[in-house]
């Protein structure tokens, strides 16, 4: 956080959910009203499973460059319906394990506030599985505002 107790860097970090598209409205409220820099970004998973989330036909040549295509689209996408009228932002797409990208671009961003949405897991299964959202909180170092989903 700026020295004037305002925000400069924010990070919505998108996985293109109903969650992500929540915690939007509020990441660009808040980079309105701090006249800060809105940094979206998106983390490929580059698993197998997660593959034809990009490419819904795969074709293992080119698989890399196809789904980073496809995501940077998407997340151009996102941007276009849920950043509307904000000028001051940048799309970044990685790939990785989403909680430690997201990590790694607190860090080399400087980003000030991470805005992030959440699914509201029942508890046993957070004890289990653990989920990004928490996994960020845990490790960030920067406040992080979580989004409870819309009711």
């Amino acid at each position: 956080m700026a020295d004037n107790g305002t925000f400069g860097n924010i990070l919505l970090p998108t996985d293109f959910s109903d969650a992500s598209r929540d915690a939007a409205i509020y990441a660009l409220r808040l980079a309105r009203q701090h006249k800060a820099k809105l940094y979206l970004l998106h983390v490929m998973d580059i698993s197998s499973d997660a593959a034809g989330f990009y490419v819904p036909h795969q074709s293992y040549e080119n698989l890399d460059e196809e789904m980073l295509v496809a995501a940077e689209k998407m997340l151009y996408a996102f941007a276009l319906k849920n950043i509307k009228g904000y000028k001051n932002y940048e799309l970044r797409v990685v790939a990785g394990e989403p909680y430690k990208e997201i990590i790694k671009a607190i860090k080399s961003l400087k980003i000030d506030l991470c805005v992030m949405g959440t699914f509201g897991k029942a508890a046993i299964e957070r004890f289990f599985v653990g989920s990004t959202t928490e996994r960020v909180m845990r490790k960030a170092l920067c406040p992080v505002l979580i989004i409870p989903p819309v009711r």
